[in-house]
């Protein structure tokens, strides 16, 4: 039996690549890259060297012709059209980041070529996602001759049907399409079956900008690629995969967001406090992307799209400080409804589900996506939260490798109002009397589809290192990889048989973790371990150790340096437990002349006890803290500064039975 601590890094599966040596061979020597890189690009399915200079070297350019998407000229053609005509043009958006990017983009591009247009965003809680019957009656009221949806509209044939005779709308959308496609003049989406658009992965914003490009090209015009900074922000933010097109179009727009060259999002950038001239596109999905949705979440997004389009540097500050605090009110109640649906799959014994279904009256609908991410967070589940209101539930998904949504939300269809979504993300309405079987019928679909293994989170290891692979230069050549994103990680690697000379929790409250470790071949490298101090209660100094880390540059005064950012470290060799009731009794007593007189740091704490107990081996005395604190002999206590140990007075006598961690190794005490 192991150690019950031990748990958290035996549950992460590191899966390691074998790519092909004699292609990775052939990569590094017709391209005249290190093997590291030729190896990696190998992990994610380039074999080829032609298509291995297209990804590393393709800049916007290499954009496939926009007529090849189904229905493009026909769109643009007609927007041409109503433009000279002078007819009203509504573009009609989302709520999300995507949305609000692609509004905010056909809305500057129509502008460019002489239009007036206008733009429409439901609001989430009251009108909900997509087209809706009040929105359309009242554009048709005020005369809209054109109406051009941007991240919606594929999944509302009978809306478009009702509508297609009292104005012409023009669909631009990147969900995936119902065997009902909408009678629209004109539906642009990749992934129509009939569709000859190479390219099949392109956000919203990204579909968006192919009209866009060729409503440049039919008007003789050039310069769209200026507005590659909102297809950067949508497409990151909608966490489609960053590869083919999607990828050329971040970097593209990282490269101008680099530049400044738009005011809302320079000003959204100043409230994260992040350097605007290094952004990247993880900054974007968990800072800035953040706070623009935080528009459509807790307010209205108009607001993001205004942000967006300003021109005044001032007035874009003010917007996204205003963006900022919003960002901030849905931080506090995201906290509250993750808690609250926590206790739901506690209390309801839904820990055992395969999918977890929870539901909650008046959970506010714009933030339940993300509680749903919390979930799979804590159970590596897929997850669904549901908003009640009135009888009926507003859900937000989020799945895990292998577990299409998706279709699991199609399979069980006659069940839902409506649904829409991708593999990984979705949303969905449903009558209040349903929501049980939805959840029996996903869990049936997932016990049908998933195995035990894919409930366990993987680290998909490009490959193997020295140290003398972990180069300033080596951190340079792998950066032609970026921009980094779903479908294009950032590399991962291990160094096997690494001795520990330090580790040292670091950070308010001591979370995190730093590192300093011998690689086998004698290399001395720092790393850093992000939220990783649990690792510090059973690894010790001169322990040998395998490490998960992704490497990066780290400055400091001057001086650069290859650091490792650590995603999972592990003894190298298996540690079973030697604890004897005797070192029980040892340890207690000087623990208790430490923490008996007054409450400590945990760091202090640890660190005290491993020079105090000299003659039972270390990992044995962390393991006894373990127990101590599953008995509460030992409970923490925290401020905003650090976390502290305390022995409380014992009203009754304890058993050691009492202890998982000592009832899980009872046959080594």
């Amino acid at each position: 039996c192991y150690l019950f601590l031990w748990q958290a890094y035996m549950d992460m599966r590191w899966i390691y690549a074998e790519p092909s040596q004699e292609t990775v061979r052939q990569l590094q020597e017709q391209l005249h890259i290190s093997s590291l890189l030729a190896r990696t690009l190998v992990n994610r399915g380039i074999t080829d060297s032609t298509d291995a200079k297209h990804f590393l070297y393709d800049n916007i350019s290499s954009l496939y012709d926009p007529f090849l998407m189904k229905d493009v000229r026909k769109g643009a053609e007609r927007i041409l059209t109503a433009i000279e005509r002078g007819e009203r043009i509504v573009v009609y958006g989302d709520y999300d980041v995507d949305g609000i990017t692609s509004t905010a983009l056909v809305y500057r591009s129509l502008c460019d070529l002489g239009a007036d247009p206008a733009f429409y965003i439901p609001e989430r809680q009251s009108e909900g996602y997509g087209l809706n019957r009040d929105a359309l009656e009242e554009l048709v009221r005020d005369k809209t001759e054109v109406i051009i949806t941007v991240d919606c509209g594929i999944s509302s044939a009978k809306l478009v049907k009702e509508f297609n005779t009292q104005t012409d709308i023009i669909i631009t959308d990147h969900h995936e399409p119902s065997e009902h496609i909408p009678e629209g003049y004109a539906v642009i989406n990749p992934k129509q079956q009939d569709c000859m658009y190479p390219y099949k992965e392109l956000a919203g914003v990204g579909v968006a900008y192919t009209l866009c490009r060729a409503l440049r090209m039919l008007a003789g015009k050039t310069g769209v690629e200026e507005y590659t900074s909102l297809v950067a922000l949508g497409t990151v933010a909608d966490l489609v995969p960053l590869t083919g097109e999607n990828r050329i179009l971040v970097a593209d727009g990282l490269s101008r967001i680099s530049e400044g060259d738009n005011f809302g999002i320079q000003a959204l950038i100043e409230t994260t406090g992040l350097d605007a001239t290094k952004i990247s596109a993880g900054n974007i999905a968990f800072s800035v992307a953040p706070r623009l949705n935080a528009a459509g979440r807790i307010s209205h997004a108009e607001k993001g799209v205004f942000l967006l389009l300003e021109k005044d540097s001032d007035k874009a500050k003010e917007t996204a400080e205003e963006l900022h605090d919003l960002n901030t009110q849905r931080q506090d109640i995201e906290r509250a409804i993750t808690t609250a649906a926590i206790d739901e799959v506690e209390s309801k014994g839904y820990e055992d589900d395969h999918v977890l279904v929870v539901a909650g009256d008046g959970w506010h609908s714009g933030v339940i996506g993300i509680a749903a991410s919390r979930l799979i967070e804590k159970y590596y589940k897929p997850s669904l939260v549901i908003s009640l209101k009135d009888g009926v539930g507003k859900g937000s998904c989020r799945s895990i490798t292998g577990f299409n949504m998706y279709e699991a939300l199609n399979s069980c269809k006659e069940l839902l109002i409506q649904f829409g979504g991708h593999a990984m993300a979705a949303g969905f309405s449903v009558a209040q009397e349903n929501i049980d079987a939805l959840r029996e019928r996903m869990n049936e679909y997932a016990s049908r589809h998933l195995t035990e293994k894919d409930y366990i989170p993987v680290l998909n290891v490009d490959s193997v290192v020295a140290g003398e692979d972990v180069t300033v230069d080596t951190v340079h050549e792998l950066s032609l990889l970026e921009p980094y994103g779903m479908g294009n990680t950032r590399p991962l690697f291990v160094l096997k048989n690494a001795l520990l000379y330090d580790i040292k929790e670091i950070g308010r409250q001591k979370t995190h973790l730093r590192i300093v470790a011998e690689s086998e071949d004698g290399c001395r490298l720092s790393g850093v371990g992000w939220s990783m101090a649990d690792k510090a209660d059973y690894i010790l100094r001169n322990d040998e150790v395998d490490l998960a880390f992704q490497p990066e540059l780290n400055t400091y005064h001057d001086r650069t340096t290859a650091q490792l950012v650590l995603r999972d470290m592990r003894l190298t060799h298996e540690y079973k437990p030697t604890l004897t009731r005797n070192d029980m009794v040892d340890i207690y007593k000087v623990l208790k002349t430490y923490v008996g007189k007054g409450r400590r740091t945990v760091s202090d704490t640890r660190r005290y006890m491993l020079d105090a107990v000299t003659l039972i081996d270390g990992h044995d005395v962390l393991t006894a803290l373990q127990i101590f604190k599953e008995l509460e002999i030992l409970v923490t206590s925290s401020d905003d500064e650090d976390i502290y140990y305390e022995m409380p007075a014992q009203g009754s006598k304890l058993s050691l039975n009492d202890s998982p961690t000592f009832r899980a190794v009872g046959s080594g005490l």
